[in-house]
């Protein structure tokens, strides 16, 4: 699992360094949505090339997620809060994920 996480992640790395810095290939109403939550025209285009669209790419910024996090978490299928959830009860990717396929969900511990 952690050879296609590191893979996945110099292939994003690779990807960024050829996409716009600029707003290009964007709508006004795309464009709106990458600024109000405080993305740079740069990493809105880094998040886009790697298939987030502005509220999913959001999201994730609010979960406090980097793009290669988002990657790797999108890629198991889980949601942003999903993500969010397991991390801050403690699991990493591998456990959280091996936990949901036995049917389990994380719990808050107090």
């Amino acid at each position: 699992m952690r050879s296609i996480w590191c893979v996945g992640l110099a292939v994003a790395l690779a990807a960024c360094s050829s996409v716009p810095d600029d707003w290009r290939d964007m709508s006004q109403t795309e464009i709106g949505v990458w600024q109000s939550c405080g993305f740079t025209p740069k990493v809105a285009q880094q998040w886009r090339s790697q298939q987030f669209d502005g509220a999913a790419a959001c999201a994730w910024k609010n979960a406090g997620f980097e793009l290669d996090d988002a990657m790797a978490w999108s890629k198991e299928k889980f949601t942003a809060d999903e993500a969010k959830t397991w991390v801050q009860t403690g699991f990493d990717l591998d456990d959280a994920v091996e936990n949901r396929n036995k049917g389990l969900a994380p719990i808050h511990r107090n």
